[in-house]
C-alpha cells in the first residue's frame, strides 16, 4: 500500500512539474517577447520565475524522495547504473541535473542575472530571454526523456 501511495505522489508530482515547465517554456517566454519595456519584461519574468522556482524545488524534492523510496522498497537501486537499469539510471541522472539546477545554479545565476537586467546592466535583454527560452526547451526535452524512461522502465523494458 505504501508503494502505491508513493507511486501516485511521484507520478502526479512529475505531471505538475513538467506541465509547469512546459507552460513557462511554451506560453510565458513567447508572451515576454511582446513586452517592449525592458524593465517590465524583466519584472514580469521575475514574478513568474520566482513563484514557479519555489514550486519546482518542492516538486524536485518530492519526486526524489518518492522515487528513491520506491527504488529501495523494490530493490531497484541494485540495478542502478547497469544495463538492466538503463531507464532508471536515465531518470535518476536527469533528476540529479535538476537538483543541481534548482538548488545550486538557479538561485545564484538566474537571480543575479535578473537583478542586472532590472538595473540596466545587461545591454541585450532580448538575447538573454531567447537564450533562457532555448535552455528551457532543452530542459523540457530532457525532462520528457526522463518521463519516457520512467514509462519504459515501469513496463519492463530495459530489464531484459
Amino acid at each position: 500500500m505504501l508503494f502505491i501511495g508513493l507511486l501516485i505522489v511521484h507520478v502526479l508530482t512529475v505531471i505538475l512539474w513538467f506541465g509547469g515547465l512546459a507552460f513557462v517554456t511554451i506560453i510565458i517566454f513567447p508572451s515576454l517577447y511582446k513586452i517592449e519595456d525592458i524593465i517590465q519584461k524583466s519584472l514580469s519574468f521575475q514574478r513568474v520565475e520566482h513563484r514557479f522556482a519555489k514550486l519546482a524545488r518542492y516538486y524536485a524534492a518530492t519526486v526524489g524522495i518518492s522515487g528513491l523510496a520506491m527504488a529501495y522498497m523494490t530493490g531497484w537501486h541494485m540495478i542502478l547504473f547497469t544495463r538492466q537499469g538503463l531507464f532508471l539510471t536515465i531518470m535518476f541522472m536527469i533528476w540529479v541535473m535538476w537538483v543541481v539546477m534548482l538548488f545550486g545554479l538557479e538561485p545564484f545565476i538566474i537571480k543575479k542575472m535578473l537583478e542586472r537586467m532590472i538595473k540596466g546592466e545587461i545591454p541585450d535583454v532580448n538575447l538573454i530571454f531567447k537564450r533562457l527560452n532555448k535552455m528551457h526547451w532543452v530542459l523540457l526535452s530532457v525532462s520528457l526523456i526522463a518521463a519516457a524512461s520512467g514509462i519504459l522502465f515501469a513496463h519492463g523494458y530495459g530489464a531484459r
